[in-house]
C-alpha cells in the first residue's frame, strides 16, 4: 500500500516524512528523485541547458535551482515543459522503488505537487497535510529567509487549500506543536499498519 503525502509549503510535509521514517517507515522523496535527474543525469541536464541556457548554471558548473525556480513560476509555459520533461522519469523511478516494498508493508512518498502533477495513479492514499494559509506563509518566510511575495508566488501556483483536501484520503492538521503532530503522526503509522495486511 502506497500513501502519497502531500500539502501546500510550508505545511509540514517533510517534518511528517520524518516522523514516519523515524517509525520504520520507508518514504520515498520526489524532490529527492528530481534533484537526482537534476545533478546526474546529463541527458535531463542538457535539455535544461539547451532550454534555458548558461543562466541556469553556476560557476561551479551545477544547475542553479533558485534561477531554475524563478524561471518556472514566472511563467506557465516554461513550467509546463519542466513537468513535462521531468514527471515521467520521476514516477518511473517511484514505482521502481516502491515495487520492492515487502507484502502487508505500507510506503510513504512525498510527492509535494502530487494533486497539481496528477500523480493519484502512483498512490493508494493521499495523505494531506494541512495548515492555514497564513501560517503556511509564516513558516516559509522563517525557514527560507524569504519574503511573503516569494511565498505567495509559490501558493499561486500550487493547488489552493480546499481543492487540494477534496482529494485527500486522510487529512494530518499541523497546526499545533511538534509533539503533537508526532503524536498524530504515530497513530496513523498504527492505522496504515492495520490497513496493510
Amino acid at each position: 500500500m502506497i500513501i502519497g503525502l502531500t500539502g501546500g509549503i510550508g505545511s509540514g510535509k517533510s517534518t511528517v516524512a520524518q516522523f514516519f521514517r523515524e517509525l520504520g517507515t520507508s518514504v520515498i522523496d520526489s524532490d529527492a528523485i528530481v534533484h537526482h535527474l537534476l545533478t546526474t543525469h546529463p541527458p535531463t541536464l542538457q535539455a535544461i541547458l539547451q532550454r534555458f541556457g548558461h543562466k541556469i548554471i553556476q560557476t561551479d558548473g551545477t544547475l542553479n535551482r533558485r534561477e531554475l525556480r524563478a524561471i518556472i513560476f514566472a511563467t506557465n509555459t516554461e513550467r509546463y515543459w519542466l513537468e513535462n520533461l521531468l514527471h515521467p522519469q520521476v514516477k518511473a523511478e517511484i514505482f521502481k522503488r516502491t515495487a520492492i516494498l515487502l507484502p502487508n508493508q505500507y510506503g510513504i512518498v512525498e510527492i509535494p505537487l502530487l494533486i497539481e502533477a496528477r500523480f493519484q495513479d502512483v498512490v493508494d492514499h493521499i495523505l494531506i497535510i494541512d495548515c492555514p494559509e497564513k501560517l503556511q506563509i509564516q513558516r516559509t518566510i522563517k525557514r527560507d529567509a524569504t519574503t511573503k511575495d516569494a511565498v505567495q508566488s509559490i501558493m499561486d501556483n500550487q493547488s489552493d487549500r480546499l481543492s487540494r483536501l477534496a482529494f485527500a484520503t486522510e487529512v494530518l492538521d499541523n497546526t499545533g506543536t511538534l509533539q503533537a503532530l508526532q503524536i498524530k503522526v504515530a497513530a496513523l503509522h498504527q492505522y496504515y499498519i492495520e490497513l496493510s495486511k
